[in-house]
């Protein structure tokens, strides 16, 4: 049965998000000290349209990556319908309310950029806009064309002076 795609506004799911956000980063700067941890995706994003759950981006050098990898694999599931590479893996917890995911990225690599995405959509209102006239064309949509139009947008965001100048 095909996956749908449904969305609704940041702010019905803001308190529980960040209340989750704020736990998790407290539990992954003990687990991963030399790591930097940020809030992604659009509940990070005041405003935005978004599925609700709560992405979290952990960078760390390539030094760090093969060790923090094996960390969080204690502690979180590994996203399997995820990329995986030296420099990328993903992890989540359905489990969690709302649905919370992991990703792990080596500082300055190519999947390095899940920050950069937010803070250009939480500064420029008309690319938010943009974002979340996708979002409202597929909700309720088909999640794989959803995924493929989201990947042309932010395809295209990468390529914004905003983007280049992060």
């Amino acid at each position: 049965m095909e996956e749908k795609v449904y969305f609704q506004a940041e702010h019905v799911f803001r308190e529980a998000a960040e209340t989750l956000f704020l736990e998790e980063k407290a539990k992954l700067q003990l687990l991963l000290p030399h790591a930097e941890i940020h809030h992604i995706g659009s509940t990070a994003i005041p405003g935005s349209l978004t599925k609700g759950d709560v992405d979290i981006q952990v960078i760390v050098n390539q030094e760090h990556f093969n060790s923090s990898r094996e960390v969080l694999v204690k502690h979180y599931d590994v996203n399997s319908g995820s990329v995986s590479s030296d420099t990328f893996i993903s992890f989540k917890d359905d489990d969690r309310d709302p649905p919370l995911g992991i990703q792990l990225t080596v500082r300055n690599s190519s999947l390095d950029i899940f920050w950069k995405i937010t803070s250009v959509l939480r500064e420029n209102e008309n690319l938010r806009q943009q974002y979340d006239q996708i979002k409202q064309e597929f909700n309720g949509r088909s999640m794989e064309e959803y995924r493929e139009a989201k990947a042309r947008f932010l395809t295209n965001l990468m390529k914004t002076d905003d983007y280049k100048n992060k």
